[in-house]
């Protein structure tokens, strides 16, 4: 660390420590497991539904929302990934109950998706049990083995 002449420490110091990420060209993906569930434990508004698996880059972006310095940068890059996964849906038939609309897996366990209300979840105020899924018809999507 440097001193400036004043006896004050100089701000501009290139050696003082950065935020991971932020300077690394190339930063290593975050497990697969710990992407999907780092990107399913948010809420997003709107309706939608998973149609691919996360790529690498998808998962460096999750990587890079866990070091985020402020909420509205982690936010910008997980709705990022968010809406690179997933494709829009029709609104449910009853605002007043939460309607399951997809089962994500991986590495055995399940992710129910949720319309509930004006956002999609994956946990919500109610609803069907993941358990109660498996015999109603419920599209499924293996998110395993991803790019």
């Amino acid at each position: 660390m440097r001193f400036a002449s004043d006896g004050y420490l100089d701000l501009r110091d290139p050696r003082r420590v950065r935020t991971p990420g932020a300077f690394e060209e190339e930063i290593d993906p975050s497990p697969e497991t710990e992407a999907v569930a780092f990107l399913l434990s948010h809420t997003f508004p709107g309706y939608r539904r998973l149609v691919r698996k996360l790529s690498t880059a998808d998962r460096r972006k999750i990587r890079l929302a866990v070091w985020a310095d402020s909420v509205s940068e982690r936010m910008a890059l997980v709705d990022r990934v968010w809406r690179s996964v997933t494709e829009p849906v029709a609104p449910p038939r009853d605002w007043g109950q939460p309607q399951l609309i997809q089962v994500a897996t991986l590495a055995g366990r399940g992710y129910p998706l949720y319309l509930d209300g004006t956002v999609t979840r994956v946990l919500p105020h109610g609803g069907v049990p993941y358990t109660e899924a498996h015999g109603l018809g419920i599209p499924r999507i293996d998110l395993g083995d991803g790019g």
